[in-house]
């Protein structure tokens, strides 16, 4: 090869180099905090997965808080870009003055289910009375829904039960097994995981019927106001994700394999697979009108002097 002819390639090279440098100094990384390791971020996974966020010129860091309410106190301060949360936490970012919004619906249903002992003789909640019941985190959507579901019962949750934080699903196994808790709040996938992998569980309340806001991608104002490109491509890239799913819902498989690895069965991976397509994921990343009734009865029965925010100002309209 000639000497101009190796100058020319190399000087090529550097031009291509420096290119590839600056496009990848283009992309913007965003910090996003879940809940805990849920269905919720099976969406994000997917977006990313099949190179959604890549194309919008986005790639994300997921952390994984014990509860929804440590991972709203760090998108509060600033630690986290949005969280993975449900939609009544942006309710109380709007009491804070800080704005909380749902940028994107994630999981339009409830996603809980309340597991106990499989010897128990508990048939249902009402019969769990007196007991301590496992939570994720003090006001996380497992403590709004536990005191919702007591005052339905038309029976008082400080004063009949008690809720005990414990975490996420091993905590709360653990709990259970050793007597400290006689119930815990389960998430799917761990409500499939844990009956799948264990006969010592049985399902005694199960909330996921419900249609409910469950998980969104929540903001701030703030952010949003500081962000508002950004805000736009999410929504584009999650949004084709949450409609490749309609169109085909075996594309969770391999975001539920990278969610949770260590998960090998394929009647378990199979039966999560299902949950979520037919009951769980959003259709379209709009925050339904049926599930923001549910979460405004809901706030108010848990507390009676709740001021919930207006559909209108908890959505983001113009990126809808």
């Amino acid at each position: 090869m000639s000497i101009l002819k190796s100058s020319v390639i190399a000087g090529a090279l550097i031009v291509l180099g420096g290119m590839l440098g600056s496009a990848s100094a283009q992309e913007k990384t965003l910090k996003i905090g879940a809940a805990q390791t849920s269905a919720g971020s099976l969406p994000i996974i997917i977006a990313d997965q099949k190179g959604l966020l890549k194309a919008e010129g986005l790639s994300y860091e997921r952390f994984d808080f014990k509860g929804g309410g440590p991972a709203v106190q760090a998108l509060a301060s600033g630690s986290i870009d949005m969280c993975i949360c449900a939609a009544e936490h942006a309710v109380r970012l709007q009491e804070q003055g800080l704005g909380g919004k749902v940028l994107v619906s994630l999981l339009d249903h409830h996603s809980y289910a309340l597991l106990t002992s499989a010897d128990s003789t508990a048939k249902s909640l009402a019969d769990l009375k007196g007991q301590k019941i496992g939570i994720t985190s003090a006001g996380s959507l497992t403590d709004t829904t536990m005191r919702y579901a007591i005052h339905k019962l038309g029976l008082d949750p400080d004063k009949d039960f008690q809720l005990i934080a414990v975490g996420r699903a091993g905590a709360q196994q653990a709990a259970i097994k050793a007597g400290v808790v006689a119930a815990g709040m389960f998430t799917t996938p761990d409500i499939q995981i844990t009956l799948g992998e264990s006969k010592d569980f049985k399902i005694v309340e199960d909330f996921r019927t419900l249609a409910y806001p469950t998980n969104g991608l929540i903001v701030t104002d703030g952010w949003l106001k500081e962000n508002p490109e950004t805000a736009a491509k999410v929504v584009h890239a999650v949004k084709t994700a949450l409609a490749d799913i309609q169109k085909d819902p075996t594309i969770l498989t391999g975001a539920l394999k990278e969610l949770y690895p260590a998960v090998r069965d394929e009647a378990i991976i199979k039966q999560i697979v299902n949950d979520v397509a037919t009951g769980a994921v959003s259709k379209d990343g709009v925050l339904s009108q049926e599930s923001y009734t549910v979460l405004d009865g809901m706030l108010r029965a848990a507390n009676a002097d709740a001021k919930v925010t207006a559909y209108d100002d908890l959505v983001v309209k113009n990126l809808q």
